[in-house]
């Protein structure tokens, strides 16, 4: 038994004797000290050419994070830093000139951190000429607020379809959704932004209540397709969609995208709605219809603004 004890002492002093100079051998040198990249936030506004919409309800976004890629002088490829959540700080083992650096827009997909990606309708802003110095921070965009901010954009109209926009605006003049949805006008204190919102008002004596939009989306259109939304709920909310698999003369059938949780403030939500139409075979028409779940008959309110399609 101290035999055994004594060996197994023998072979961890080895064990960490090999550890300890194998990281002096790694740190042998001076370390580097980095330069850094600040950003606090970045803005969805208006293109001044080929905008997508002149209505101010459809830059409502929020972009959640960014996606860093530098190219270095003297590099024969790019470097992929990684997502960093805003606002960010990151260190670079670089001092000098960097030839560009891009910035790519990253949302939440489906309101889910896990699920960040870097949005397909929103352009890469590519900054250039970029001089970064050690210990020191090189600030993205301009100071607005106390915040530094980049301006982004929507990519131009030629390259997307929007098929959809409800933002109930008074230069409006109707809506997409079902009569279910009132639509409030202005109340601006009340809306997302703008003037006025769509209201669903759900009485305790339901349990359920349910309204929708019918898409009928052209053969053409791609399978990148979003919804996106701003909401407000004092209900779970299920967005489902209804189609059919095969053909139109064939039976309609229902299948689940997500629940929308109760909340007590505006939230921008980008729903991915072409993983759920790949389970239709892409065919259309389709509809989107929301549930509002009121099991214990409390009754509420569902508010929702800025709502679009758009596809590519």
């Amino acid at each position: 038994m101290n035999f055994k004890k004594k060996n197994t002492k023998i072979l961890l002093a080895c064990l960490l004797a090999t550890l300890v100079f194998s990281a002096c051998e790694k740190f042998k040198g001076d370390v580097e000290v980095p330069a850094f990249l600040h950003l606090d936030r970045i803005d969805i506004v208006p293109q001044p050419q080929n905008a997508p919409s002149s209505e101010p309800g459809f830059y409502s976004s929020i972009v959640d994070a960014a996606q860093l890629i530098c190219y270095f002088d003297g590099d024969d490829a790019e470097t992929n830093l990684g997502v960093y959540q805003l606002p960010f700080t990151v260190p670079i083992l670089h001092h000098g000139p960097v030839e560009y650096i891009k910035v790519v827009p990253v949302i939440k997909q489906n309101g889910i951190s896990g699920t960040r990606i870097s949005y397909p309708f929103f352009q890469t802003i590519q900054i250039d000429d970029v001089l970064v110095a050690k210990d020191s921070i090189t600030n993205f965009g301009t100071l607005n607020n106390g915040q530094w901010t980049l301006n982004a954009h929507y990519i131009p109209r030629r390259q997307m379809d929007i098929l959809l926009e409800d933002y109930f605006e008074p230069t409006s003049f109707s809506t997409n959704f079902d009569s279910c949805i009132t639509w409030v006008r202005d109340e601006p204190e009340n809306a997302c932004s703008g003037q006025g919102y769509g209201l669903l008002e759900v009485p305790d004596s339901v349990t359920t209540s349910t309204f929708s939009i019918n898409i009928d989306l052209n053969p053409k259109t791609g399978q990148v397709l979003y919804l996106e939304m701003d909401y407000q709920t004092d209900l779970d909310l299920y967005v489902n969609m209804l189609g059919f698999a095969y053909s139109s003369s064939g039976s309609a059938s229902s299948k689940p995208i997500m629940t929308l949780l109760p909340n007590n403030r505006w939230q921008k939500i980008y729903i991915n709605l072409g993983r759920t139409w790949g389970q239709y075979n892409y065919n259309t028409p389709i509809r989107l219809f929301f549930q509002a779940a009121n099991p214990n008959k409390t009754g509420g309110k569902v508010k929702i603004d800025n709502v679009k399609i758009v596809a590519k």
